[in-house]
C-alpha cells in the first residue's frame, strides 16, 4: 500500500508540473504577440484575391481578334500572345500534335483557339492565357474524329482547315453540312473553292500581321480563287457544328452557293444556276 501511494503522487506531481508548463507556454506567447501587436493579425489572415475577367469567343472569331479582344480585356498584351502563339511549342497538348510543322502558315495557332467562354486572370501569362483554348481543344477534338478524318481520306488539321471556311462563310446549322458536301464536291473534282472568306483572311487578318506590301505570296497559298487545293491553313476558329459538319458532309450533286442579306441560302448545280442566283440573292 505505501508503494501504491507513492507512486500516485508522483502521478500527480507530474500533472501540475505538465499543467505549470503549458500555462506558461501559453503566457509566453501572448506576451511576444502582444508585444508585436500581432496578435489579432495572426489569427485573422484574409486571403489574396485576384481580378478575373470573364470573356466569351465567338466561333469564327480569327486568331488576330482573340488576341485583341484579350489585350482590351487586361488579360495579357496581344503582342506577347502573337510571340506565345508563333514561337512557344504547346506540345502537352494532344491537339498540339495535329497542327504540322509548317513554316508558310501565317498563324501556326488559328483553328484550335476553340471558341467559348473563359475566365482568365488579369496580367495572366500568355502561355497560361492560350493554354486555356488549347486545353479546351483537347476536350472537344475526339480520337473518334481523327478516325472519321481518316476515313475521309483526310488529316485532321485539314478537316479544320474544311471547318473554318464552312465557318467564315456565315453558314448556319441547317445548312452547314450541304455546304461541306459542296466543298468536298470542288475538291474531289479539281476545281477552286472561290470563297471569298479565304480572300478576306488574307487581306484583312493576315494583311494586319506581316502588312499588305508582304501580303502576295500568302495570297497564293490561302486565297482560294489563286489556289486548286485547300488553304494553306484554317481561317478562323470554327465551332462544333462545323466541325461536325466538316466530317459528316451532305451527300449533294451541287458546286455552288451563295446567300442573301437575309441570310437565305441558294444552291446550284451548274455555274450558269448561279449566276442567276447571285442575281436573285441581290449580289
Amino acid at each position: 500500500m505505501g508503494y501504491n501511494k507513492f507512486m500516485r503522487k508522483i502521478k500527480n506531481l507530474k500533472i501540475i508540473i505538465i499543467a505549470i508548463l503549458v500555462i506558461a507556454v501559453l503566457a509566453c506567447g501572448v506576451l511576444v504577440a502582444d508585444k508585436k501587436g500581432l496578435f489579432e493579425e495572426e489569427t485573422t489572415t484574409e486571403p489574396i484575391t485576384l481580378a478575373t475577367t470573364k470573356i466569351t469567343f465567338i466561333e469564327g472569331i480569327t486568331l488576330t481578334e482573340c488576341f485583341e479582344l484579350l489585350e482590351q480585356n487586361g488579360v495579357a498584351s496581344y503582342d506577347a500572345l502573337m510571340n506565345t502563339a508563333q514561337n512557344y511549342a504547346f506540345t502537352d497538348y494532344k491537339i498540339y500534335s495535329d497542327i504540322p510543322a509548317d513554316e508558310s502558315r501565317c498563324f501556326k495557332l488559328e483553328g484550335y483557339l476553340f471558341p467559348d467562354t473563359y475566365d482568365f486572370f488579369l496580367d495572366e501569362a500568355p502561355e497560361s492565357v492560350i493554354s486555356r483554348f488549347l486545353s479546351n481543344a483537347d476536350v472537344k477534338i475526339t480520337d473518334d474524329m481523327r478516325a472519321r478524318a481518316n476515313e475521309l481520306g483526310y488529316t485532321m488539321d485539314e478537316i479544320m482547315i474544311i471547318a473554318s471556311i464552312i465557318q467564315a462563310e456565315g453558314a448556319f446549322q441547317s445548312d452547314a453540312a450541304t455546304i461541306a458536301g459542296i466543298i468536298y464536291n470542288r475538291l474531289e473534282d479539281n476545281m477552286r473553292l472561290e470563297m471569298d472568306s479565304t480572300y478576306f483572311y488574307v487581306t484583312e487578318d493576315i494583311a494586319s500581321f506581316v502588312g499588305e506590301e508582304n501580303i502576295e505570296g500568302y495570297k497564293e497559298i490561302y486565297n482560294t480563287y489563286d489556289c486548286f487545293s485547300l488553304p494553306q491553313g484554317p481561317v478562323c476558329n470554327p465551332g462544333m457544328f462545323a466541325i461536325n459538319a466538316a466530317l459528316y458532309p451532305e451527300e449533294t450533286d451541287y458546286y455552288y452557293f451563295c446567300h442573301d442579306k437575309e441570310g437565305n441560302t441558294y444552291y446550284a448545280k451548274t455555274y450558269s444556276e448561279h449566276l442567276r442566283n447571285c442575281d436573285k440573292a441581290g449580289l
